[in-house]
């Protein structure tokens, strides 16, 4: 232990006394250090911090698989969820819930809220229990269910204050009186943007209907029993269902674990930017490493007379890693504000849909990443230098006077094959980044089908039982279009039930006039929307053949409907579908047919990278739904238009209120939100590699120039022109980063296979990307010899020559 001080004692005097190569090294590892643990404080609090429920490694979500539409986790019906209930083995207990939406009112403003419609059992099976009163029974989901209802901590905070006095008290959903039994814990967050939670109490229609898929289930695994016992097992189910019920055809059982579910979307980037980040600590590492070899050399006479006076080869080796850790700590210690830093940076920039964004922060785990980090850079950093300076011997120190761009000494091809590693790497990471920049831009320009210029949108929710007359509905919307069509700069105003539709949207299998069903297997599932007339003309979406819906299509005129060119091209190949009639599910008698009046083009309504679905659309006139989304298309700024809109609809109707108020264009951007900042980040990580390497290249350049003023003086005496001298000092450059761009083109090939799940319209070898990279960085790099080059060209061989 006296040792290790005595060490480190004589580091921190070392360091002081040549500021500039410390304050240089420790702001270079600063940097990598921490955007590291920036990184990695994401990565812990998203993917790492344990999930707020009890033994969270137990819990699963159980989902349908639909093979017939190639979603692996898709929702399910009550009685398949009865009946996994009741057969399953590998499960303790399993609980089932459905999303929903109410408006809340009462003594105060109108909202819109999320809620969740559970068991009884659910928050026993997730094992988290109200902080305040109590979690449903038995009796409160049967029948037609109890009214009442469990708030988030938030809502709780937001509505009452606080106020424990809350359990107990009535609030009003849809102009239904509900009683308030229970608050959540603060960190209690399921499903993810739920504010409130009420008793699951299906219909018995709902509760015998096989093919009706509305549910999520959520289970506990049994005690000793894994995640692919579970899914063997469940697998073993399916097959049972199928052969009982041959409508299930092509439906089976996905058991996934919570983790997954909640963060397995993002889990692919995190890893990527991780990864990244890195690269960007490795290459501080070998800028450092060539920084402390270069101080090696200068130190050769005082490693040499302390091995001369008895210093042992080990001794002589941890006293310079000694100096390297130091400094590698200082860095750790002043990489903690730039964490912060960018930890507040990434949470502000951070995509709404990023999860568990709330546990991300430099935390006592995060700390101590940082202090390992510090500790394994130091030693990567003071290895070769240290290494170098033990095999140094007094003789050698002596007689080594000449050192010269041939790099014939050990110290300069020790740093020669560092920079070769540090382009290799910075490659790597350039190489990443073009992929991720250009399949953002591919995605960009994608056609979606869209015109989403100056369109405003907003959720309108209809509730109370004045409300269960559709006429009153129809009433309410054609007065809430007119006032708003009304307003200046306003050209069109529409609402439909989606326009861009959620991850699992309302879906049903559609029977063709004229044509045989299919197998059950080969049946897919077709979107289902409602609209109102002037829809497809206000978001954008181009009507390629047929009519829109108008206001004739009402009660008492035939059913319609329209479909988009992919519900034609799947079902009517090569024909027009104009007249033709289809129905969801099994036409019972000749009202159920739809006839087709319309074919619009294909809209992604998914995602950008994911074709368009087949989809059918029905007008408001003829299926009321209670929730919509208004769509205003404005000749000005459409968010000029959100005072108006809300004024409108509280006109209209006081009570209803008025939610998820956005532009289109910023509905389509938050799809891309989550790989915007992949890429920005990676791009990020690296033009400060290629920043690195540029300065490591010219460091080792500048080095070899200074070593070698000598033998360029003989050259020049024996007659050498500059041009020669440039060429000399160019080539080396040359050698050294062709070298480097081979080896990381071979890194590279390899390496960004992790990107194919990351990448749209863009191979994983790009040969645009894979040229450009390397040539951008060939000619950053030669930039940065040239200024040590022309100094050679500049040196005076007489001056040169009196040298020692």
């Amino acid at each position: 232990m006296n040792t290790f001080l005595q060490d480190v004692r004589y580091a921190l005097r070392t360091l002081r006394r040549a500021p500039g190569f410390t304050a240089v090294a420790v702001l270079t590892l600063a940097l990598g250090i921490g955007a590291n643990t920036a990184i990695f404080s994401v990565v812990n609090g998203v993917l790492l911090h344990p999930l707020p429920f009890h033994e969270p490694e137990r819990l699963t979500m159980v989902w349908m698989d639909n093979m017939r539409m190639g979603i692996r986790t898709d929702i399910t019906s009550y009685p398949n969820y009865e009946d996994m209930r009741e057969q399953s083995r590998s499960f303790s207990d399993l609980a089932g819930y459905g999303y929903g939406a109410a408006n809340l009112t009462g003594d105060f403003e109108p909202e819109r809220v999320a809620l969740a419609r559970t068991t009884a059992n659910f928050f026993d099976v997730l094992g988290v229990q109200p902080v305040l009163g109590r979690a449903f029974t038995e009796e409160e989901t049967r029948g037609d269910g109890a009214n009442v209802a469990i708030l988030s901590h938030g809502l709780w905070q937001s509505r009452f204050a606080g106020d424990p006095r809350a359990v107990g008290r009535t609030i009003e959903l849809n102009d239904v009186a509900y009683t308030i039994i229970g608050v959540m814990p603060e960190d209690f967050a399921f499903p993810d943007g739920v504010r409130l939670w009420t008793p699951l109490a299906p219909p018995p229609e709902m509760r015998s209907a096989r093919s009706s898929f509305w549910l999520y289930v959520v289970g506990r695994l049994a005690p000793g029993v894994s995640v692919t016992q579970a899914q063997t097992e469940a697998s073993g189910i399916a097959e049972r269902l199928v052969d009982a019920y041959p409508q299930l055809d092509g439906y089976g059982f996905y058991v996934q674990p919570m983790q997954d579910h909640l963060v397995g979307e993002v889990r692919p980037a995190l890893l990527v930017l991780l990864g990244a980040v890195g690269f960007l600590l490795l290459i501080a590492c070998v800028n450092v490493a060539n920084l402390l070899l270069a101080r090696a050399v200068s130190r050769e006479r005082e490693v040499a007379v302390r091995s001369a006076m008895g210093a042992s080869r080990r001794r002589l080796i941890g006293q310079l890693l000694t100096e390297a850790v130091v400094l590698a700590l200082v860095g750790g210690v002043l990489a903690l504000p730039v964490a912060f830093w960018g930890v507040e940076l990434l949470k502000a920039v951070a995509p709404a849909d990023l999860p568990r964004i709330e546990w991300v922060g430099v935390d006592p785990r995060v700390l101590g990443f940082t202090a390992g980090v510090s500790v394994l850079t130091g030693v990567l950093c003071g290895l070769i230098p240290a290494l170098h300076a033990g095999r140094l011997s007094l003789g050698t120190a002596l007689r080594e006077g000449v050192r010269g761009l041939s790099g014939g000494r050990g110290d300069a091809r020790a740093r020669s094959a560092l920079i070769v590693a540090e382009v290799g790497l910075a490659l790597v990471l350039l190489i990443g980044a073009g992929l991720l920049i250009r399949s953002f831009n591919a995605l960009r320009n994608v056609e979606t089908g869209f015109d989403a210029e100056g369109v405003l949108t907003a959720r309108v929710a209809l509730s109370g039982s004045r409300y269960d007359d559709p006429a009153n509905m129809i009433q309410f919307w054609d007065r809430l279009l007119e006032r708003i069509e009304a307003l200046p700069g306003v050209v069109s105003a529409a609402a439909g039930s989606n326009i861009l539709l959620p991850q699992l949207a309302w879906s049903g299998t559609v029977t063709i006039e004229g044509k045989p069903e299919p197998p059950q297997m080969e049946r897919i599932e077709v979107t289902i929307d409602v609209i109102t007339p002037g829809m497809f003309r206000t978001i954008g979406t181009p009507l390629v053949r047929g009519r829109d819906f108008t206001e004739r299509d009402d009660g008492d005129a035939p059913r319609v409907a329209i479909i988009n060119q992919a519900m034609a091209d799947r079902f009517w190949p090569g024909e027009d579908p104009i007249g033709r009639r289809f129905s969801w599910g099994s036409p019972q008698n000749d009202e159920d047919w739809l006839t087709i009046v319309g074919v619009v083009g294909n809209a992604r309504r998914t995602a950008q990278d994911r074709e368009a679905r087949p989809s059918g659309y029905l007008p408001f006139r003829q299926a009321q739904v209670r929730g919509m989304l208004l769509s205003v298309r404005t000749s000005r700024d459409p968010l000029l238009l959100a005072g108006p809109v809300r004024e409108a609809v509280r006109a209209t109707d006081p009570t209803v209120p008025v939610a998820e108020l956005a532009t289109l264009e910023r509905l389509l951007d938050e799809r891309l939100a989550q790989r915007r900042l992949t890429t920005l980040l990676v791009a990020v990580f690296s033009a400060l590699a290629l920043l690195l390497a540029t300065i490591g290249v010219y460091g080792v350049i500048s080095y070899a120039v200074t070593q070698s003023v000598r033998e360029i003086g003989i050259r020049i005496a024996l007659g050498a022109v500059r041009a020669d001298v440039l060429r000399l000092v160019l080539r080396r450059v040359g050698v050294l980063v062709g070298a480097g761009i081979a080896i990381g083109l071979a890194g590279a090939f390899f390496a960004t296979r992790v990107l194919a799940g990351l990448l749209y319209g863009v191979g994983t070898t790009d040969p645009i990307t894979f040229i450009g990279a390397p040539a951008i960085l060939l000619g950053t790099a030669l930039v940065a010899g040239l200024v040590p080059a022309r100094r050679a060209t500049r040196v005076d061989p007489m001056v040169a020559l009196r040298t020692d």
